[in-house]
């Protein structure tokens, strides 16, 4: 695993992002397929299971084909039943709003039909071009529940305090440090864990969320 994460590392990536990614294998996505928020050529896609055929359609404030859509008040482009998997990775945390663009995705959403995404928590402030929440598992499960998801699954993405230093440190430093402060951090959380094995749900770098219509 430490190979694994030491080259993801040397290509820029943030320990978050390749935890999440790595815990995306077990997700398959099909049908049509609605991504919100995520821009231009996501490196996710290169981790979910994509089945044959699939439709995805991008939505993103930034990207020209949204049309200027306002995600905090705007109803998303697309009938009721529509859609068969709906996409939110990185973006709830952006939106002030959060409860209205849920509810949009369960609108759109075909019956029995899925979300997923991904919130951070234990991260630095990054605006983009806002940034306001940072949300629990139990806000998580409220926030779907609300908007009337069922079969809803949030789980803890992360490895203990240390991880969390380190992911929020690495970007002040160059590439090669990065790298070798990697087993560092590593090994410390390795003995703590020893000691506290459930220690991890109390430092989540972020939280995997899925839920059925």
């Amino acid at each position: 695993m430490i190979i694994y994460l030491t080259k993801k590392i040397w290509s820029g990536q943030s320990l978050a992002r390749i935890l999440m990614n790595d815990a995306l294998r077990k997700y398959t996505i099909s049908g049509k397929v609605l991504d919100i928020g995520g821009a231009r050529s996501p490196d996710y896609f290169k981790y979910l299971n994509v089945a044959e055929n699939t439709e995805i359609i991008s939505s993103d404030m930034m990207l020209p084909q949204s049309k200027g859509i306002n995600f905090e008040k705007d109803s998303l482009p697309y009938k009721n039943e529509e859609i068969d998997h709906v996409l939110m990775f990185n973006i709830l945390e952006h939106i002030f709003n959060h409860q209205f663009l849920v509810g949009e995705a369960h609108r759109v959403l075909k019956n029995n039909s899925k979300i997923l995404g991904f919130v951070p928590f234990l991260v630095n402030y990054h605006p983009d071009p806002h940034d306001f929440f940072r949300y629990t598992k139990e806000a998580l499960i409220k926030i779907l529940e609300k908007s009337g998801f069922k079969d809803i699954e949030v789980k803890e993405i992360g490895r203990g305090p240390f991880a969390v230093n380190y992911n929020n440190l690495v970007f002040s430093v160059p590439i090669i440090m990065r790298v070798i402060l990697l087993p560092v951090y590593h090994f410390l959380d390795s003995i703590f864990i020893k000691f506290r094995p459930k220690i991890g749900i109390r430092y989540p770098l972020g939280y995997i969320f899925s839920a059925k219509k």
